[in-house]
């Protein structure tokens, strides 16, 4: 079972920032690190999970209404060991893609929103630029993920909370794989997606007995804030 940062080594710095980042790069123990992905007002792709501003900026905007300049301009306040990091500002995805390419970790891209799906074939072109990158693309969303099927033989995965048959048919003929609330994995699941030739992950796992639960269960990827 492979371990991914999740929004980087989030119990040491704040998510989502470069200084979290460098700490998840150099833990050994990570096969990966895990952010999400945004686009701004001007079509940057930026660093960031929720929609507005608020809980991490203290300001309420919507991210989506701003253009990079504007969004970069209110500092992160908030996060683990904030008073270490007082200058920092939202990232851009090239950023991020720097450190990952340049400590060999595989990305894990959650596409949370973009303004127009086509932007995603702006996305695949950033990535391209990294030829030594590894990269796993994931979302919520299915549609960003057909959209990028069409683009990309790299691996996608479907975040879910809970999953049924037409769920698992649609990801079979996009050749998508499954990430999962931890809350929702059980045998039956595993071993039924497993029999059907699926990658497993599992989210947010901070649990050592759990994470080893899991792993004898059979599941290939979890992601963690600290383990």
């Amino acid at each position: 079972m492979k371990y991914i940062a999740h929004r980087g080594l989030s119990s040491q710095a704040p998510e989502n920032t470069i200084p979290a980042f460098e700490l998840a790069a150099t833990e050994q123990r990570y096969f990966g690190i895990e952010t999400d992905v945004q686009t701004t007002k001007d079509g940057k792709f930026v660093i960031f999970h929720d929609d507005d501003l608020k809980r991490m900026n203290g300001i309420t905007k919507d991210l989506k209404d701003l253009t990079y300049l504007e969004a970069s301009s209110y500092p992160i306040i908030n996060g683990y060991n904030i008073k270490k990091y007082e200058t920092l500002r939202i990232p851009l995805l090239s950023d991020y893609l720097d450190i990952c390419s340049y400590h060999n970790k595989t990305a894990v891209i959650e596409i949370k929103r973009v303004h127009d799906i086509t932007q995603l074939s702006d996305l695949i072109n950033i990535l391209d630029n990294y030829a030594s990158l590894s990269y796993i693309i994931i979302s919520f969303n299915i549609n960003y993920l057909k959209y990028l099927r069409a683009l990309t033989s790299a691996d996608l995965q479907l975040l879910a909370d809970e999953i049924d048959d037409e769920t698992i048919y649609d990801c079979r003929v996009n050749h998508l794989d499954f990430s999962l609330s931890k809350d929702y994995i059980s045998p039956k699941w595993v071993n039924r997606l497993k029999n059907e030739g699926f990658k497993i992950a599992a989210w947010t796992v901070n649990d050592p007995k759990e994470a080893l639960k899991l792993e004898s269960l059979g599941i290939d990827y979890l992601t963690t804030d600290k383990l």
